[in-house]
C-alpha cells in the first residue's frame, strides 16, 4: 500500500511542477498597454452649447477644424465643438463629412481682433468634454483652413 501512496504523491507532485513551468522563456510576458485615463469613458452629459449672433458682433472668423489626435477614432454624429471668447460661447458646430474627412465648420464672432479663443470638444462616445484654453487668437482675416491645410487641435496633448 505504501507503493500506491508514493505513486499518487509522485503523480501529484509531477502535476504541480508541470503546471508551474513557463514556456521555457525567461522573458516576462508583455503587458497589454493601459488605456490612458483621458480615453476612458467619463460621465459628462451632452452640453447645451448655444450661440446666437443677434447682430451684436461685427467680425467673423470662419474656420474648419479636424480632430488632430487619438480622439478622431471616437467621433460620431452627436459630437460638438464649441469656441469661446472670454468665457462666452461664440460658435458651436456638429461634425460634417466630405470625402471621408470629418470636420467641424466654425464661424466665430467677436468685435475685436486679437482676443483669445478657447476650444472645447464634446465626445459623445466617451461622454467627455475636452478643452484647450488659449487655443488661438481671433483674427477675422485668418484662412478658413489655416496655414497648413486645416486646423487640427490636439485635445489630449499633455494628458
Amino acid at each position: 500500500m505504501n507503493k500506491y501512496i508514493i505513486f499518487i504523491l509522485l503523480t501529484a507532485l509531477t502535476f504541480v511542477v508541470g503546471s508551474c513551468t513557463t514556456d521555457g522563456s525567461d522573458e516576462p510576458t508583455p503587458e497589454q498597454p493601459k488605456t490612458p485615463e483621458y480615453l476612458m469613458p467619463g460621465s459628462d452629459a451632452r452640453p447645451d452649447w448655444k450661440f446666437s449672433d443677434n447682430g451684436r458682433y461685427e467680425l467673423r472668423m470662419s474656420i474648419q477644424v479636424e480632430l488632430g489626435d487619438t480622439l478622431a477614432a471616437y467621433q460620431n454624429s452627436q459630437d460638438l465643438i464649441c469656441a469661446t471668447i472670454g468665457g462666452e460661447v461664440r460658435a458651436v458646430a456638429q461634425p460634417n463629412e466630405t470625402g471621408g474627412t470629418v470636420y467641424y465648420p466654425l464661424i466665430i464672432f467677436d468685435n475685436e481682433t486679437g482676443r483669445t479663443v478657447s476650444l472645447s470638444y464634446y465626445c459623445d462616445q466617451l461622454h467627455r468634454i475636452y478643452t484647450i484654453t488659449n487655443w488661438a487668437v481671433f483674427d477675422a482675416s485668418a484662412a478658413p483652413t489655416g496655414n497648413s491645410r486645416i486646423y487640427r487641435p490636439k485635445f489630449t496633448v499633455g494628458n
